[in-house]
């Protein structure tokens, strides 16, 4: 196959999955160092090379005027080209482009694709109320910067004097690889250069990239705060190019129980630093990581192949990442691809529309400031994930009133240390929020769940529940229900299972057997949906048996099952429409219509 863009090169690395960030490098430093040997610099140089022709804008323009109530940043390589072609700019309220490669010992850029001052996505982007930043990267010789004062005075004066000739927003600052030992020294360099911000434009807005584990000791967040705007955790690599088992680039919740960093975890550990939740925002990858692997299991041992993989890439191969080789892992909440080429299984862990949704989720839940894409075009304009910025973070964002709601822990797994979160769940106009709790434990009398009859925790308390005080069944009294959780920094357990639903108005809080059937019948989620393969069915609780009939009502298969999760095997049936009975441990059934399509 033809190089481009989205075949980026193996970067091998022989570490743990463990690894010190100094042992290491990011996908976005593999990237940054492949394309900077380029010697490109013009949009239709990097157009031609990538293989794209970005003047088919893919996008309609935008029939209704949503309004963003999230912060959505997003990273614009200079690589990408004129990929802006095809962005929703009125979802997109911050543009950084990406990258002014500082040296170490002058602070100068040496990055000779950095065309911030004559750059047409800066233009378009000013044009179309979009702030603009720079992004600011280095990957080794912090010492070297630190022991320079000469070298940082440049790199401080060059940016203010970059942001001053284009009217520009403010500075991001990626300085990956640092340890313990430059933690004091980072704090004196970004004080210095907020003072000359300020001194340049008080509204120049200065953020900084901190990793998604912080390994070493690196980021002094209580002293750092008065200088920043907001934080950007890089919240991608969790598995990275030197992992020695294959696993999701960005899990929502735990993948193995021996290696429990995630998403949620990340945002838990900042805030418990002393970030404020409005100042971080958590960047999502528009890619993930594929290996070649000793065997198809989960999860696999890698071995000497690895490389990165776009949403783009993955779409324009359809053969390769088709239904049939694209399958769910139910813990880390992750679609992977799997397939063998030349005796080779190969497994890719990329975010699809729902698995990012469900971030985007968590987000909104924790009610941090928003989110950060690495990076912008890496969709090439794929409508379904701007709609999904749309309908997550914006006044056009519809109500879901059936859905699954967790703890930070997801379905199978335990929630943190140290969280504390609240936030609101609603129904439409005329509708009343019904919360019915599968499962509850957590610590007793250290680890708390309150729920609130409004849209606020200053709305009237309807209970406090810790240990095994399950609030069963708890429906609103109008359109909001608040929950606020709190955990400390000791025992942890599985937490809470709950499903979600809008109820008509009644005149008690006791549902009816009918509004009960109707909410536990939503609690069954069957991943991909259609499938030419096979089919992920998880409940709230144990399956006992799977049952299928076709569409005449003949009975095609029964697996029996005893435990949440199922997978059915359905390559051998034809295409068309089938109805999926599950009989769970307490005698209830529940129905899905699921489509097998080949």
């Amino acid at each position: 196959m033809k190089f481009s863009l989205y075949l980026f090169i193996a970067f091998l690395v022989a570490n743990v999955i463990k690894a010190q960030p100094t042992n290491y490098k990011s996908t976005v430093q593999e990237q940054s160092e492949f394309y900077s040997k380029l010697n490109m610099i013009t949009d239709a140089e990097f157009d031609n090379y990538n293989k794209k022709d970005y003047n088919l804008n893919k996008l309609a323009s935008p029939t209704a005027t949503c309004v963003l109530n999230k912060k959505i940043f997003g990273w614009h390589p200079y690589w990408m080209g004129s990929a802006y072609t095809n962005y929703q700019w009125n979802l997109l309220s911050d543009l950084c482009y990406f990258d002014y490669t500082v040296s170490s010992t002058t602070g100068n850029n040496t990055n000779a694709s950095f065309a911030w001052n004559t750059a047409s996505v800066v233009t378009v982007a000013k044009n179309n109320g979009t702030k603009i930043h720079i992004c600011a990267t280095m990957f080794s010789g912090h010492s070297t910067f630190w022991a320079t004062p000469s070298a940082q005075t440049t790199f401080i004066n060059n940016i203010v004097s970059l942001l001053n000739t284009r009217q520009g927003n403010g500075v991001n600052i990626d300085f990956e690889g640092m340890g313990a030992s430059d933690k004091a020294p980072f704090v004196t360099f970004i004080t210095n250069l907020r003072t000359a911000l300020n001194t340049a434009n008080p509204n120049y807005q200065l953020s900084i990239c901190l990793y998604a584990v912080e390994w070493s000791s690196v980021f002094n967040i209580p002293a750092l705060n008065p200088s920043v705007n907001f934080y950007t955790i890089m919240g991608y690599d969790y598995y990275y190019g030197g992992s020695s088992q294959a696993g999701p680039t960005s899990p929502l919740y735990n993948f193995q129980t021996s290696y429990n960093y995630t998403v949620g975890k990340s945002i838990s550990y900042y805030m418990k630093q002393g970030a404020p939740a409005n100042k971080l925002v958590m960047g999502l990858p528009y890619y993930g990581r594929e290996w070649g692997v000793t065997s198809n299991v989960i999860p696999a041992t890698t071995n000497t192949y690895n490389t990165s993989r776009t949403i783009d890439y993955v779409s324009s191969n359809p053969t390769t990442y088709s239904t049939s080789n694209k399958f769910w892992e139910g813990n880390c909440y992750s679609p992977y691809y799997a397939y063998q080429t030349g005796g080779q299984w190969r497994q890719c862990f990329i975010d699809d529309v729902y698995s990012l949704g469900r971030k985007y989720d968590m987000v909104n839940q924790r009610g941090i400031a928003g989110i950060g894409m690495w990076a912008l075009g890496y969709d090439d304009g794929l409508t379904g994930y701007w709609n999904l910025i749309k309908d997550k973070f914006s006044n056009c964002a519809p109500i879901v009133c059936n859905d699954s709601l967790f703890d930070m822990g997801g379905p199978t797994r335990n929630y943190y240390d140290n969280e504390t979160y609240a936030f609101t769940l609603s129904a439409p106009t005329g509708s009343m929020v019904q919360l019915q709790f599968k499962s509850f434990g957590v610590e007793l009398n250290y680890d708390s769940l309150w729920l609130y009859n409004g849209a606020s925790i200053n709305s009237p308390l309807i209970g406090a529940y810790t240990g095994t005080n399950s609030p069963g069944t708890v429906t609103s009294t109008a359109t909001n229900l608040t929950l606020r959780f709190k955990s400390d920094n000791a025992t942890t357990t599985f937490g809470f299972k709950a499903i979600k639903s809008c109820v008509a108005p009644t005149n008690t809080v006791v549902i009816t057997q009918l509004q009960y059937n109707s909410a536990i019948e939503n609690f069954v989620n069957v991943y991909p949906n259609p499938s030419s393969n096979q089919f992920s069915v998880s409940s709230d609780k144990l399956i006992k048996q799977v049952v299928l009939y076709d569409y005449s009502g003949k009975l095609v298969k029964e697996i029996s099952v005893n435990s949440e999760n199922a997978l059915v095997p359905v390559k051998e049936l034809g295409n068309g429409i089938y109805f999926l009975k599950l009989f769970l441990v307490d005698d209830t059934i529940r129905n899905r219509k699921i489509v097998v399509q080949k």
